[in-house]
């Protein structure tokens, strides 16, 4: 059986906090331990100060040792979502060598001739999606063992700026921790928040965190759009504070009595609360005022998602799912309703988790760690570090097969040093 124990850490922008957990059998996640500590070493999902994230990191991953009683951690999966990622659309087309059949191989070097159209130094690859094949003229989804002529194979890639890797590695370099797998931060959220059919049918995944607001948009269970908002609930926090408070009461403030719209405020009160400059009067804030702030930042931050939504080209009918910490803010749900038309709802992890999880794991800031989790449990099925006998047992329940289509070994090359773009 292949080892379980798996460490996955989320570089947030407020805090950096890693997880220790196990796959069981029945596919549930059981949460060894986790830790954080507040940071302000990443922004817009880049680490900007390398040396003290990896500070961070490193006692971290000694509190964790110790919580979670492992003798050692030598690696860690990090999900990455940040600032820059993009995807785009590309096809490539290639002869079957000597009318054969299609092999392994031949798909794997014609994600590597796809990988090399987009080689270029400020760039790096994170992810080369297989969508379809089209074979002699017949689309497939699987083309391994049929025999023909010509086969073209249509992708869709996720870019970003080479920074996000480069200063992800200059982190680690400094712990001597080797980074085990990296999955997309949207795969992993999608992973334990969508379900197979919501991912077939048409899906959007909304990640509201601190500094920026992810949309992820999936159909036919495959990625078809990503965009990231370097905007986030830290922002409208900061325009609380414009108010004359500090951070700590504006973040209170908006959780306790922030509204996502004005018109949700259906009895408007006064609030009173201490001043930022220790020598003036409180500040008495109107539950409408509130509300108007707060509607007027969503508005900028979710009008690039609201506009790529509305340009789809098919219909979303699985809905709208958020999730993130600052999903959280009072009727979020009927804002995201109100400005698109279409169906939303809180993403819900909960199904995931050991029945003996403590409940604080159920709130949807944890979501991303627990998919990174499983994301990793499925990579190290494929790329094993400890192989022992195989012991009988139940049949266990598997996240969606994301590996479905990574037909060889190695040939998705994340943060390879040589994805560049000419």
């Amino acid at each position: 059986m292949i080892s379980k124990k798996l460490i996955a850490i989320d570089f947030g922008s407020t805090c950096i906090s890693a997880m220790a957990a196990e796959v069981l059998e029945n596919g549930a996640v059981k949460i060894l331990s986790e830790e954080s500590k507040a940071s302000d070493d990443v922004r817009w999902g880049i680490v900007e100060k390398p040396s003290g994230a990896s500070f961070k990191v490193s006692e971290l991953l000694k509190l964790l040792k110790n919580s979670a009683r492992m003798p050692e951690i030598s690696q860690v999966s990090v999900s990455v979502g940040a600032k820059s990622m993009k995807h785009i659309v590309s096809s490539v087309n290639r002869f079957v060598p000597k009318h054969d059949v299609v092999t392994n191989e031949l798909l794997a070097e014609m994600v590597e001739e796809c990988e090399l159209k987009f080689r270029h130094p400020e760039i790096t690859i994170f992810d080369v999606i297989p969508v379809s094949y089209i074979l002699d003229g017949k689309t497939m989804e699987d083309p391994v063992g049929q025999s023909g002529i010509q086969i073209k194979a249509n992708y869709h890639v996720v870019y970003g700026n080479s920074i996000i890797k480069t200063e992800l590695e200059r982190c680690f370099d400094r712990t001597g921790i080797v980074l085990e797998y990296n999955p997309l931060a949207v795969e992993a959220l999608s992973t334990v928040v969508l379900d197979a059919q919501e991912r077939e049918v048409g899906a959007a995944l909304i990640n509201f965190g601190a500094t920026t607001t992810t949309l992820a948009v999936y159909r036919n269970d495959v990625l078809q759009n990503l965009l990231v908002v370097p905007l986030g609930a830290k922002n409208i926090t900061k325009d609380i504070q414009e108010l004359g408070i500090n951070e700590a009461n504006a973040e209170r403030l908006k959780c306790l009595k922030g509204f996502a719209m004005e018109s949700m405020v259906d009895e408007p009160m006064y609030i009173q609360i201490a001043s930022a400059e220790v020598d003036n009067p409180p500040v008495k804030i109107s539950t409408k005022f509130l509300a108007t702030i707060i509607e007027a930042r969503l508005d900028e931050m979710m009008q690039p998602i609201f506009d790529t939504i509305a340009d789809l080209s098919f219909t979303l009918d699985a809905g709208i799912v958020i999730t993130g910490g600052g999903s959280k803010l009072n009727n979020m749900i009927e804002y995201i309703a109100e400005k698109t038309g279409i169906y939303a709802r809180f993403g819900d992890h909960s199904e995931w988790l050991d029945d003996n999880t403590p409940e604080k794991y159920h709130d949807p800031k944890y979501a991303q760690l627990i998919g990174t989790i499983l994301l990793t449990n499925e990579y190290r099925k494929e790329h094993p570090v400890e192989v022992t006998v195989n012991t009988p047992g139940k049949e266990p329940k598997i996240p969606r097969k994301k590996f479905k289509d990574k037909i060889a070994d190695g040939f998705l090359s994340f943060f390879n040093d040589d994805n560049k773009l000419n």
